[in-house]
């Protein structure tokens, strides 16, 4: 038995992992989009280092486009084998798809409208030039129709070598790690995969379970050597904090780049505790991101994945994110309106890195002015919007144009969807009550953080694939 790191190996984004068994069986544990060197993307996406047709099996652990972004090219390329997920992550993914779909058509054709530019050709305003994704509607339709859906803690026999099930990973609605069991020889060996894990007392999410009497697993690294600043218990106060400090006290506007699904919806629903416990000022809250408010009746929807906090306060209030002060904002033009708007608001806007989306609207109109605050709730990539605004710069390019920063730049973890170290540190020790673990790999990562994370690990072999590389598992 063998397993291969495609993806996500010493790096964050891309997770793509080859399990193949004794029996022949191939089985591949997500399928996500590289985004780790920008400029090198369709190089890096566009093809596989295996052949598509010799998959069996996909187990889909999330959503996020780091992790499913890539199924419907491995579908294009000839891949019929079965799919397997939750129902939230399956009906998220279909809204994400389209989501990044559509940003490779934009993307390309703004690439392709240069390079005519370059070679003297004329550009017909209002066309867009033809483009080659890396998928179609089509696509996205077919890995759809070979999905199946799996509850979690339920055992999905696949044949008689191979049994899985999927268990609570928290991180995002219907998020999953993957526990096989494969027998062969008489004997079974146990392999975990923990997909994405949350942070302890997340809002929304329930917290991970951690899968037991694994002989092998492999475990994300994304807070790997960090410490959450904030306590996710304290969401609530720590938001009020914000909005008092911005919208009462200076009378600005509070701005908060948030990732459409999962930290948006947190938010929101936290904003809407305040409202219910009579906290709230008298301020309206602006939602602006289509992708978001489509995410957000998929997680009102599937209230039974959640954690006994959203169950409970649904069942007291009939809704999760509804109350009067929210306004959903899903005409562009409407968003637009919001940059004229001179009242004290909060403007929860894609996408939370500040890298395309509106949100760059609503921070280019208001990072000008000392009232507003820019409030940053999530990890930033360096290169980002976001980063250049967390590095404290005086200007900050946006559009091509710089402009000032006047207003307050402020980072909360609160809402952070992955664990800290400690956190990790416990779920790999929850993980192995028998000792019978033999080897972490550690993958989803920043490879200098992943060895300080490595270094804390007792009682089992640590070890940091790299991107090809393969392992016998015994």
């Amino acid at each position: 038995m063998k397993i291969t790191f495609w993806g996500a190996a010493r790096q964050v984004t891309g997770s793509m992992h080859l399990l193949e068994l004794p029996s022949g069986t191939r089985v591949l544990i997500d399928c996500g989009l590289d985004y780790e060197k920008r400029k090198e993307f369709e190089e890096r996406n566009a093809n596989f280092p295996f052949d598509p047709k010799s998959i069996d099996l996909l187990i889909l652990t999330h959503a996020h486009i780091d992790h499913s972004g890539n199924v419907p090219n491995l579908v294009r390329q000839g891949f019929n084998g079965k799919i397997v997920g939750t129902e939230p992550t399956l009906e998220l993914s279909d809204f994400l798809l389209h989501d990044s779909l559509n940003i490779q058509r934009m993307e390309m054709a703004a690439k392709q409208k240069t390079i005519w530019k370059n070679s003297g050709k004329k550009f017909n305003k209002g066309k867009m030039p033809k483009v080659q994704t890396l998928y179609t509607k089509k696509h996205i339709t077919e890995m759809l129709d070979q999905s199946v859906c799996l509850p979690y803690n339920v055992d999905y026999q696949y044949s008689d070598e191979l049994t899985l099930s999927l268990h609570e990973a928290g991180h995002i609605l219907g998020a999953a790690s993957v526990r096989f069991s494969i027998k062969h020889n008489n004997k079974t060996t146990v392999v975990g995969f923990t997909g994405d894990l949350g942070n302890a007392n997340s809002k929304l999410v329930p917290n991970p379970v951690p899968m037991k009497n694994l002989n092998y697993l492999i475990s994300e690294s994304t807070y790997g050597g960090r410490k959450h600043q904030s306590d996710s218990r304290n969401a609530e106060d720590a938001m009020l904090e914000e909005i008092i400090d911005t919208c009462v006290t200076r009378g600005g506007k509070l701005v908060i780049p948030a990732f459409s699904v999962g930290r948006t919806q947190a938010i929101i629903f936290t904003i809407h505790q305040l409202y219910r416990a009579g906290r709230l000022p008298e301020i309206p809250i602006f939602t602006d991101s289509p992708l978001a408010i489509k995410s957000t009746k998929v997680y009102q929807h599937n209230v039974e994945f959640l954690n006994e906090e959203a169950v409970e306060f649904q069942q007291k209030h009939g809704s999760l994110f509804d109350f009067p002060l929210l306004q959903v904002i899903e005409d562009e033009k409407e968003s637009e309106l919001l940059s004229v708007m001179n009242t004290p608001c909060v403007i929860i806007s894609a996408a939370g890195m500040v890298e395309g989306g509106r949100i760059q609207m609503h921070v280019r109109n208001n990072v000008g002015f000392s009232e507003n605050t820019i409030l940053i709730a999530g990890f930033c990539a360096e290169g980002t919007l976001g980063h250049r605004l967390l590095s404290g710069q005086d200007f900050v390019e946006i559009n091509r144009k710089p402009r000032p920063v006047h207003a307050k730049i402020k980072r909360t973890d609160v809402f952070s969807a992955h664990p800290d170290h400690q956190q990790m540190v416990t779920y790999f020790e929850e993980s192995n009550p028998k000792g019978d673990l033999k080897n972490i790999f550690l993958v989803h990562g920043d490879e200098t953080q992943m060895g300080i994370l490595a270094n804390d690990v007792k009682h089992t072999q640590v070890t940091l694939p790299e991107k090809g590389q393969s392992f016998e598992l015994n």
